[in-house]
């Protein structure tokens, strides 16, 4: 009888640590135009998020405040996801929106709504 068996796992370092307890939600995504990849930092627009976009007309889109859990797939509708809310991560393993924009530009933002950044080696 066999107890464990292997699992084709692939780590992307995304989750840096678990000091700060990591926090999940389901959320509406707002309908997009690309695939959407685990790890693309979000903001809450006017109760639906989207990619944060430091280049954005709308204030709300600027401020990051979670991150997507799972690759979202190309719809053109609105979709449910799963977001963490909180906890420690890498952000080499993150994307945002704008070629110019990097997530270290959003860490303050992240901090205060709970999603610190720490490198993993």
């Amino acid at each position: 009888m066999t107890y464990v068996e292997k699992t084709n796992t692939t780590f992307d370092k995304l989750i840096a640590g678990v000091t700060v307890p990591v926090m999940t939600k389901n959320v509406t995504v707002k309908a997009h135009d690309t695939v959407l990849k685990r790890g693309t930092v979000l903001a809450l627009n006017n109760g639906k998020y989207e990619i944060v976009d430091a280049e954005s007309e709308t204030a709300d889109v600027k401020v990051a405040n979670a991150v997507l859990a799972e690759d979202v797939e190309q719809t053109g509708e609105e979709v449910i996801a799963t977001v963490y809310t909180a906890g420690l991560f890498n952000p080499e393993a993150m994307a945002v929106k704008a070629t110019g924009d990097t997530v270290l530009a959003h860490e303050e933002e992240l901090r205060i709504a709970g999603i610190y950044l720490a490198q993993v080696l």
